[in-house]
């Protein structure tokens, strides 16, 4: 008997997995509401990270709320139960069902089935382990009721064919979501050093940039955004721009090592110039498509002041909150004096400090301490 699904339903279906992995919402749930009505099932679940004594595990289930109940990570739900689960680590890349591992009249006298099948008129299991960089195991289960009927041997077949998409699915999702993080950190470490940052394109277009470059270019000050591309207000340092982000597109294209080049560029308000660097971005030709960027645009105020870590800077040097709070003040631009009035403090115990911290931080130079501060993990936080 073959099973009714055509194409439509198998490409829904494929859909609905692969949209679960790329979507910002790291959620199963579609794909095994989908799943479950396909072929006729109670539930679907998605273990993703194993249940164990101390942890509830992360576990993804179909169909709505109330189906969430059979997940239940309260003490006598499932996780309490999953060390007694006869599927459990499975043969990997194998589809097993629970009458292949436990014979049926040994498992109606079992606590498992008591406890866990009985109570949810579970009848029949079937299920699938796979790994995720050799040692994440990843799993997945089908089960029905009586009335449902035990799974044939063409739905046994339908699920090792999908195999090979829950594997790739499971494992983009992953890899998407560790990337996704690792960005957001690597966007926070630059965000607390106030730097903008714009990517271009192939023309040399705007395509992206951070919250610090949107305000720069919305500020207008001496920078603007104009027909989506980046304008300074002075012509000959615009001109000087677009040469070097066009000498680095033409290197780029030709495949040339491009100069990295940096300009100042002066501010209406008189305050001090930006800082900007075009840096050529690593292209492949094969991988290139309209949003490829192609130059990473970097900005920077001089006058924007770091967001330095107080409690990770005394952490570090084993200085106290008086100290570190003079060591921020220093590499903010204070001088001893303006220190002094900001904290109001005599400047002979803004000195005394100064010589506390040179012992602790092993510098013998305000200068070197300032740069210590500024170019410590305090800095980044």
């Amino acid at each position: 008997m073959s099973l009714p699904i055509d194409n439509q339903a198998f490409s829904d279906l494929l859909y609905a997995l692969y949209g679960s992995a790329t979507s910002s919402e790291a959620n199963s749930k579609h794909f095994l509401t989908h799943l479950r009505q396909m072929l006729n099932l109670q539930h679907a679940t998605m273990i993703v990270r194993q249940p164990t004594a101390t942890d509830p595990g992360l576990i993804y289930t179909s169909g709505d709320d109330a189906d969430i109940a059979i997940m239940d990570t309260e003490a006598g739900g499932y996780a309490s139960l999953y060390a007694q689960d006869p599927l459990v680590n499975l043969a990997i890349g194998e589809v097993v069902t629970l009458e292949e591992q436990t014979p049926r009249a040994q498992l109606i006298k079992s606590d498992y089935y008591q406890l866990f099948l009985k109570p949810y008129n579970i009848d029949y299991v079937a299920g699938i382990d796979w790994l995720y960089e050799k040692n994440s195991r990843i799993s997945i289960r089908f089960t029905r009721e009586e009335s449902q009927g035990n799974f044939t041997s063409e739905e046994l077949d339908f699920f090792r064919l999908i195999i090979p998409h829950l594997e790739q699915s499971v494992a983009l999702g992953i890899q998407l979501r560790q990337l996704d993080s690792e960005r957001q950190i690597y966007a926070d470490s630059i965000s607390k050093r106030s730097i903008g940052i714009i990517t271009l394109d192939k023309n040399g277009n705007i395509l992206q940039f951070n919250n610090t470059a949107d305000q720069y270019l919305t500020d207008s000050d001496g920078l603007h955004q104009t027909q989506n591309q980046i304008k300074v207000g002075n012509n000959a340092l615009n001109e000087k721009l677009n040469k070097y982000i066009q000498e680095a597109l033409e290197a780029i294209k030709t495949k040339q090592r491009a100069a990295i080049n940096a300009l100042a560029v002066p501010r209406d308000s008189g305050k001090a110039d930006y800082q900007i660097m075009i840096k050529p971005i690593s292209v492949e030709n094969h991988n290139e498509s309209d949003v490829t960027p192609y130059l990473t645009v970097l900005i920077q105020d001089p006058e924007r002041n770091l967001e330095i870590s107080v409690r990770t800077l005394m952490n570090l040097y084993q200085l106290t909150m008086s100290e570190a709070t003079i060591a921020i003040l220093l590499a903010e631009g204070h001088t001893t004096d303006e220190v002094a009035d900001e904290l109001d403090i005599k400047k002979n115990t803004v000195r005394a400090h100064l010589r506390s911290m040179f012992v602790k931080m092993g510098v013998t130079q305000q200068s070197m301490l300032v740069s210590l501060v500024l170019t410590s993990l305090a800095s980044t936080q």
